[in-house]
């Protein structure tokens, strides 16, 4: 769904760490998202490396609840549902107000009648989003980045990342970049581009979305597209990569 190339195990919660990957829709539209392993009960108090999961959530201003809705495995989403918000609120209560949407995965399996009765139950009286996805067959996902984008439109900023690297230097200098093709993998290099990058944190969110801001103010995106990248083929930047998603 996004620039992210997470390490996975086979159990319920399986992304293995955070990771931050950018979204980009178009014309200038996209956003930074982050995917936050499973957590786990007692999560808030540190089981299961809560404390630095919960951290990257804190600096989110739209949270989704990627949920097994299949019943195939015996789980009751809504009993996750309500472990996730319950550790949610113990580490820190206004994540409790922030604005969600809920995602029923595995939509591809077929969802039990009961559990998508209870579900839309449960979204209706909290005024919530429901959406059906299937992460294996990507039936749903762009839905779902256009609902993500859509809220994030009406939301209010967070703390802006500050870089150390101005704008307006970076506007003012030669900013030429030479583009590879490598079978599905476009190789961008520009001297420039190293300079950016120095400053940029690449697992600090509002750093990844500044280095996605420059990207598309100093027309890498729009030189990518003129190259003929395809959706779904990969960029690579020097020591840094990410899926190329319309």
């Amino acid at each position: 769904m996004s620039a992210a190339r997470p390490k996975i195990a086979n159990y319920p919660f399986t992304t293995l760490s955070p990771v931050l990957g950018m979204v980009s829709l178009g014309e200038g539209k996209g956003f930074v998202i982050a995917d936050i392993p499973g957590l786990v009960e007692g999560a808030s108090e540190g089981v299961g490396l809560g404390h630095d999961f919960l951290r990257h959530i804190d600096r989110c201003r739209l949270l989704v609840h990627l949920i097994d809705a299949s019943g195939t495995e015996g789980r009751n989403p809504l009993h996750d549902i309500a472990i996730i918000e319950r550790e949610l609120a113990r580490y820190d209560d206004t994540l409790s107000s922030r604005v969600k949407i809920i995602v029923a995965n595995k939509s591809d399996l077929g969802v039990p009648e009961e559990i998508k009765e209870e579900l839309e139950a449960y979204c209706q009286g909290k005024d919530l989003l429901l959406l059906y996805l299937s992460a294996a067959t990507h039936q749903g996902v762009d839905a779902l980045l256009t609902a993500i984008a859509n809220l994030l439109q009406d939301l209010p900023p967070m703390i802006e990342y500050e870089p150390e690297y101005e704008e307006e230097e970076l506007l003012q200098e030669d900013r030429s970049i030479n583009i590879i093709k490598q079978n599905n993998i476009y190789v961008v290099e520009g001297e420039w581009l190293l300079r950016v990058m120095s400053n940029v944190n690449f697992d600090d969110r509002e750093s990844l979305a500044y280095f996605q801001k420059v990207l598309r103010k100093t027309g890498v995106i729009e030189a990518l597209e003129y190259a003929g990248i395809q959706n779904g083929d990969t960029v690579s930047i020097y020591d840094f990569e990410f899926d190329f998603i319309e």
